[in-house]
């Protein structure tokens, strides 16, 4: 997952700057989709019209609209102008991922962890598989929360093989209800001053159920 989200961001990257912006939600079926990237299946709509979580643009952010996501388990308030790039319902291993035109990924993927378990196992778990996959954790379990959930927060650092090489940055969050664990994948160029706010505002209205 690692590997191919980072691939993908490149990618995205070279062609953001011809990609319009997203339509904007219908008024008669409740569902619509962004310009298509990635594996996408068009037969399925990956998002439903959430309008309580609309929001209008502010002095540091573009315009926002409400979308619940996996059945209406996952709400959220993204920009406008986000475009879907990958999404998977299968079963267990749902995912859905954006692309920014301020060039970063925005990715929700569904963990497996079981219910019950605490959050030092949920946490371990997974800084054994950034440590498999060959990623550094620069910091880590930094408590955040988001509209009806908690979160640990990770910076992560993971080696590119290229010529040359280079690194790519994410921030990678847990984020965790009574009853799903969530992984918040942001990957992002060094320096994300310009796009900072944007990131934080996805992630503080995560509604997951």
């Amino acid at each position: 997952m690692r590997t191919i989200e980072l691939g993908l961001f490149l990618v995205a990257l070279a062609g953001a700057a011809g990609c319009g912006g997203t339509p904007t939600a219908p008024s008669e079926d409740e569902t619509f989709y962004l310009h298509q990237r990635g594996v996408i299946d068009k037969r399925v709509s990956w998002e439903s019209y959430f309008p309580p979580l609309d929001r209008d643009a502010s002095t540091l952010l573009p315009r926002r609209v409400g979308v619940a996501l996996f059945g209406g388990t996952v709400r959220m308030s993204r920009p406008i102008d986000w475009y879907l790039r990958t999404a998977d319902n299968t079963p267990s291993g749902r995912l859905i991922s954006y692309q920014s035109p301020r060039q970063f990924l925005f990715s929700i993927y569904e963990r497996t962890d079981p219910e019950g378990d605490p959050w030092s196992e949920v946490l371990k778990r997974y800084e054994e598989q950034v440590q498999k996959d060959g990623a550094q954790i620069v910091a880590g379990r930094i408590p955040i929360a988001t509209s009806n959930a908690q979160g640990r927060s990770y910076y992560i650092k993971t080696p590119v093989a290229s010529r040359p090489d280079y690194e790519n940055y994410s921030h990678e969050i847990l984020v965790r209800s009574n009853r799903r664990v969530l992984l918040v994948q942001i990957v992002h160029p060094k320096d994300i001053d310009a796009s900072v706010d944007e990131m934080n505002d996805a992630v503080r209205s995560l509604l997951v159920y």
